[in-house]
């Protein structure tokens, strides 16, 4: 097998991300596809690629917190491993990798708030900087709006402190990945952060929804993460981007939290990336959200 793209221990930039998406396009072509752009606000694009062959569709989304860039190295080396994988033997960690990507498609969005990274990583600034900006600590879109507190779930209860917008579905952002979730109908949506080790796989104003407890049972048993229990207080989840899509679709949707709680995810050096993420452990997680 010839050398790999992605190199995960450093961050990757606009720039990187894009040469690296390419890339992985021209080496598994076929297999791996740009199947569409979105924008930011600040005008940087925003790729979906797919990876697969099947007619059932699974979302995974990264960095949709812009100090959380950890999680766009992690979703790049899924797409990568899986793709080798399918090349080589079609097995990975115990998966039958070619069967699943004949069955199932998935989409990943590695960068869900390209403007963020870049400014978490002091190469841009927001368009509004408040009194105690820090660039590292950085997480909103460049309008300083929390993406994962805009959509359109009870956003009338996102507390001002968490920085929600000025009304629901405000941003490009939060818009292309609800155009996205309404085109392909996804049956999972796992959506990658990067404090706690952790899953939020339910919220009080959704209750149950069908296969998330097995689909979180499932990620706990084979990459090691604790289930939290169910989301209570209206604040924490309103305007989710999780959230929403288990209203909106009724399908299972997590919120997967890469990095332990005393491993700082707002100053990561990527360099740690495969102890930060666990990564012998976690790197199938997204092979587990089939046969749900």
């Amino acid at each position: 097998m010839s050398r790999k793209i992605i190199i995960p221990v450093y961050p990757y930039t606009h720039y990187r991300l894009l040469y690296a998406v390419r890339s992985l396009n021209e080496k598994y072509n076929g297999l791996i596809r740009i199947v569409c752009v979105g924008k930011s606000e600040q005008g940087r694009s925003i790729p979906v690629i797919s990876l697969g062959k099947g007619e059932k569709h699974i979302l995974s989304a990264g960095a949709i917190h812009g100090r959380e860039y950890v999680t766009a190295n992690f979703l790049l080396m899924c797409i990568e491993e899986y793709a080798r994988a399918f090349c080589r033997n079609k097995q990975y960690k115990g998966f039958d990798v070619g069967r699943i990507l004949e069955e199932y498609t998935f989409h990943f969005v590695p960068v869900a708030n390209p403007d963020s990274v870049e400014i978490a990583l002091g190469r841009a600034l927001p368009r509004c900087k408040s009194a105690d900006f820090s660039p590292v600590l950085f997480k909103n879109n460049s309008n300083n709006v929390n993406l994962n507190a805009n959509f359109p779930y009870m956003w009338e209860y996102v507390p001002k402190n968490r920085q929600g917008g000025n009304k629901s579905a405000s941003e490009r952002e939060t818009r292309f990945l609800m155009k996205l979730c309404e085109e392909y109908k996804y049956q999972t949506l796992l959506s990658f952060h990067s404090r706690g080790d952790c899953l939020y796989w339910r919220d009080e104003g959704n209750s149950e929804v069908a296969g998330d407890r097995q689909l979180a049972e499932k990620l706990a048993d084979v990459c090691g993460f604790t289930p939290c229990p169910p989301t209570k207080d209206k604040a924490d989840y309103s305007g989710g981007f999780e959230n929403w899509f288990r209203f909106r679709f009724s399908k299972p949707a997590i919120c997967v939290e890469l990095v332990k709680n005393e491993n700082s995810p707002f100053s990561l050096c990527c360099r740690d990336f495969y102890t930060l993420t666990r990564w012998e452990e976690t790197g199938c997680a997204i092979l587990c959200a089939t046969d749900i």
